[in-house]
């Protein structure tokens, strides 16, 4: 994986580079293209009409004809061509990909270096890239941490539906998606949000989502976010913040001014950034141009934050995302192309670090969080386990006993969840075709995660595939204990304090299981059982305003099975065949497992 850093000065129509590769510098020092004001100008021009194409036609409703995309691509390898020196060109031909970091001249501010094509593939499909302009932005070393505190401004001005449902989104999806003991978020919207109780709400904060409407003024500190009844909340004030979030999101309209008057004006970019790099912030994201209002700005955000929590970094995580828009979006939809970054590309700002280490430092999942939000035949046991602890002569094998069958519903559900959902993507496993015991069972699990993780899918259970393989260890001696307890002679005192110790922290880290909902569908109606907690309740699966035809559709194919439901997706998962429920006995059988003993 390369780590290019790439100087670029521009005097007059002269641009001069020097290329650093690691940390050392190389041969590719001084060199030099000319490159006349004109092209650049027609450059941009020709990506503003491409992206007013896509914008004001809409990404599902695009002529064929068009072929935006194509366009796009042939702008981009003309620039890249005409812009970058010989040996350039060829260091970023060969690059496997990696990170490039831009250091350039605020006259080149404006250019998308992520749509500069090299011949094979767009700039941004095979790096990681930042940029730093020059006057806006110095290094930050700001600590990572495994807690963030996120906040969301969403529609301050009441006029942007799109922005207020995505802000509403991505508080329901965050709080779903990441265990809260890796976040804390807050969403603020309305119209009585004024300035003192923004200020207040940014500092110490790690990160900030903004969508909204940005207000631009030629003084530059004079620029902002715009408030209810007028008011803007300008960069200066922002800028005097004594602690600012490591991270900045701006969905918002016009977040990023016309390319065109970029290159007249020289220095002038992006008013709102240039205040936030300025005063030390990390990173900020913004776009190239006004984005379509759509579903899909959402997602993109949403995707972004998810590979976050798994550890990228900024760069990394803004490229997954990209790569997700590619794949998933209509081809003619420029979401992806219209997003970039101004810091460094490698910066880190989340870490679970005491989560992978075991030590009595760590966050342990309490006893209620299980008992409250796991699913039922989870929760059962471990307060049968839990009651028979504060019994007057608790016996250490019962104990056990309890203990590990929860543990054996554990690996049972997520088993069904994972094969189930391999199957919906056509992805066969072939050891799923025999009854078989735990060890099996697991080792099946974990072909099927290695298949999950060599072909790069997503899973509807997010975290699945990490927290198996951090946990592999642990789960074979989980395995091989409980296991051991047929034997009379067990010494099960001597199991039992690591065996829970072991289990908790598994919990821990699928934290899908107490996020998401298993329901047994009653009917395809939306009529249901919820499995939460120790108990059984009745439910109806879908408020009004997450109908959609193809959970519709999935609902009643499932009707009369236990299911596996993540919200904020909009996904069902039947989990049949490989297990089923008799909602007139609460009973759950494995059909696959050979797990007579199970209640």
């Amino acid at each position: 994986m390369d780590i290019l850093n790439l100087i670029i000065d521009r005097v007059g129509d002269t641009n001069v580079f020097n290329l650093i590769q690691g940390r050392t510098p190389g041969r590719d020092t001084h060199l030099h293209s000319q490159v006349d004001e004109d092209l650049l100008e027609e450059f941009l021009s020709e990506l503003d009409r491409i992206a007013h194409l896509s914008n004001h036609l809409g990404g599902d409703l695009i002529s064929s004809d068009l072929n935006l995309s194509r366009r796009m691509r042939s702008a981009g390898q003309t620039f890249f061509d005409q812009f970058f020196p010989d040996s350039i060109q060829d260091k970023i031909r060969r690059s496997e990909g990696g990170f490039l970091f831009l250091h350039i001249d605020q006259s080149l501010g404006g250019l998308p270096w992520e749509l500069l094509h090299e011949g094979t593939c767009f700039l941004s499909d095979k790096f990681s890239i930042g940029r730093n302009i020059a006057g806006f932005w110095s290094e930050s070393h700001r600590a990572e941490r495994d807690k963030l505190k996120v906040l969301i401004i969403a529609d301050p001005t009441e006029d942007l539906d799109w922005a207020r449902r995505e802000g509403e989104g991505l508080l329901e999806s965050l709080n779903a998606d990441v265990s809260s003991d890796r976040i804390d978020v807050e969403l603020l919207t309305g119209p009585r949000l004024g300035k003192l109780e923004l200020l207040e709400a940014i500092r110490d904060r790690d990160i900030i989502h903004y969508a909204g409407h940005l207000h631009y003024d030629p003084r530059q500190k004079e620029s902002g976010w715009l408030l209810p009844e007028g008011k803007i909340l300008r960069a200066r004030e922002i800028e005097k913040m004594g602690s600012l979030p490591g991270l900045v999101f701006s969905n918002s309209c016009m977040s990023m001014p016309n390319y065109r008057d970029d290159l007249r004006e020289g220095t002038r970019f992006n008013h709102l950034a240039g205040a936030f790099l300025r005063a030390g912030i990390a990173s900020y994201i913004g776009t190239s141009w006004e984005i379509r209002d759509s579903s899909r700005t959402f997602e993109f955000a949403l995707q972004f934050y998810r590979s976050l929590f798994e550890e990228r970094s900024v760069g990394e995580a803004i490229f997954d995302a990209r790569k997700h828009a590619r794949q998933v979006f209509p081809s003619d939809d420029l979401t992806w192309a219209a997003y970039n970054l101004h810091g460094n590309p490698l910066t880190r700002i989340f870490r679970s670090g005491n989560r992978r280490t075991f030590d009595a430092s760590r966050n342990i999942l309490t006893s209620r969080r299980i008992l409250q939000q796991y699913p039922f035949p989870v929760s059962r046991l471990y307060k049968q386990f839990l009651d028979l602890q504060e019994s007057d002569s608790p016996d250490s094998r019962s104990l056990l006993e309890v203990l590990s069958r929860s543990f054996f519903h554990t690996l049972g559900l997520c088993g069904a969840i994972l094969f189930s959902n391999l199957s919906s993507l056509k992805i066969r496993i072939a050891g799923l075709d025999h009854n078989m015991d735990f060890n099996d069972w697991c080792g099946e699990i974990f072909e099927g995660l290695n298949r999950v993780h060599s072909l790069g899918v997503e899973l509807s259970a997010p975290g699945m595939v990490e927290s198996f393989f951090l946990h592999r260890d642990n789960i074979e001696k989980l395995l091989k204990w409980s296991q051991a307890l047929q034997s009379e002679d067990a010494n099960t005192d001597a199991y039992l304090v690591t065996f829970q110790y072991l289990y908790d922290n598994l919990l821990t880290d699928l934290s899908f299981m107490g996020r998401h909902r298993f329901v047994f569908l009653k009917d395809g109606a939306g009529d249901a059982l919820e499995l939460r907690g120790p108990g059984i309740s009745e439910i109806r699966i879908l408020p009004s305003q997450m109908e959609d035809a193809s959970l519709s559709r999935a609902m009643q194919k499932s009707a009369g099975q236990l299911c596996f439901f993540n919200s904020s997706k909009r996904t069902l998962l039947s989990l049949s065949p490989y297990v089923y429920m008799d909602p007139e006995r609460s009973e759950f059988n494995y059909s696959m497992l050979d797990w007579s003993d199970i209640p």
